[in-house]
C-alpha cells in the first residue's frame, strides 16, 4: 500500500506509474551516488599529503594538496596526480623524500617551478640540514613527457573517431530513446483507457442502483400496481 501511494504521487497509475517511479528512483540514486563519490570517496582516495612551494611568481606561495599514484588500465603505465591541481602529471616521488605524519600518512614537499603540469620537483626533507641547501628532484623528464604526450594523442584520436561518427551515435541514441518513449506512451494510454472503462462501469452500476431505488419507491407509493411502472416523460416527449 505504501508503494502504491508513492507511485500515485506522480499522478499516474498502473504500469506507467511504476515505470515513472522506477525512473525517479534511478535518477535519485545516481545523483546521490555521484555526490557521495565526488565529495567523499574521491577526495579520500588521495592518501599522500603534499606541501607545495609555488615559485612561479615573484615570491613564494605555499599551499597544501593531496596526491596519489593512478594506473592507466589500458597502457599499464601510471602518473602521480594531485587533487586540486588537476593538470599536474608527475612521476612517482621517491619514498625517501617523504616524512610520516602522526596519522600514518606520508607527507611530501613539492616545488612548482612553472605553469606546466610537469614543472614540479620534490625535496628530500630527511636530507635537509641547516647548513645544506636542498636539492630539488625533478618529477618529470623528457621520456616521461613524451610518453604522456603519446597517450594524449591516442585519446585525442579516439575522441576524433567519436567526432567522425557522432551523427550515427546521435541517431541510434535518439532512436532508442524514441522507442522507450513510445513504449511509455502506449502503456500510459492503455492505463488511461482501463481507468476510464472502470470509471464508466462504476457509474453505470451507480445509475442502476439509483434506478432500482426509484422503482422501489414507486412500488411503495402504488402498492396496488403489480407491474412496474416507469416515470412518465414530460409533455412533448
Amino acid at each position: 500500500m505504501a508503494m502504491d501511494s508513492l507511485i500515485d504521487l506522480g499522478g499516474m497509475s498502473g504500469f506507467s506509474g511504476t515505470i515513472w517511479f522506477v525512473f525517479q528512483v534511478v535518477i535519485a540514486c545516481s545523483v546521490i551516488g555521484f555526490v557521495f563519490w565526488k565529495f567523499i570517496l574521491h577526495p579520500r582516495s588521495f592518501k599522500d599529503l603534499i606541501e607545495i612551494w609555488d615559485v612561479t611568481d615573484a615570491g613564494v606561495v605555499r599551499w597544501v594538496d593531496k596526491g596519489k599514484w593512478v594506473v592507466d588500465q589500458a597502457s599499464g603505465t601510471g602518473i602521480y596526480k594531485l587533487l586540486k591541481h588537476k593538470k599536474a602529471k608527475l612521476m612517482q616521488p621517491p619514498m625517501e623524500c617523504a616524512i610520516p605524519t602522526r596519522k600514518g600518512k606520508m607527507k611530501y614537499l613539492f616545488v612548482r617551478t612553472g605553469e606546466s603540469g610537469y614543472d614540479y620537483a620534490c625535496i628530500n626533507q630527511n636530507d635537509w640540514m641547516m647548513d645544506k641547501k636542498p636539492v630539488p628532484l625533478p618529477l618529470s623528464d623528457i621520456d616521461f613527457v613524451k610518453l604522456n604526450l603519446r597517450q594524449a594523442l591516442l585519446k585525442k584520436s579516439l575522441s576524433g573517431w567519436f567526432s567522425e561518427n557522432k551523427a550515427q551515435i546521435i541517431f541510434i541514441t535518439v532512436a532508442v530513446l524514441t522507442l522507450v518513449l513510445l513504449n511509455w506512451v502506449i502503456a500510459f494510454a492503455t492505463d488511461s483507457v482501463q481507468a476510464i472503462t472502470a470509471s464508466a462501469g462504476q457509474q453505470a452500476e451507480a445509475l442502476s442502483e439509483i434506478a432500482q431505488s426509484l422503482q422501489s419507491v414507486a412500488n411503495q407509493l402504488n402498492p396496488g400496481s403489480s407491474a412496474p411502472q416507469g416515470i412518465e416523460p414530460p409533455p412533448g416527449f
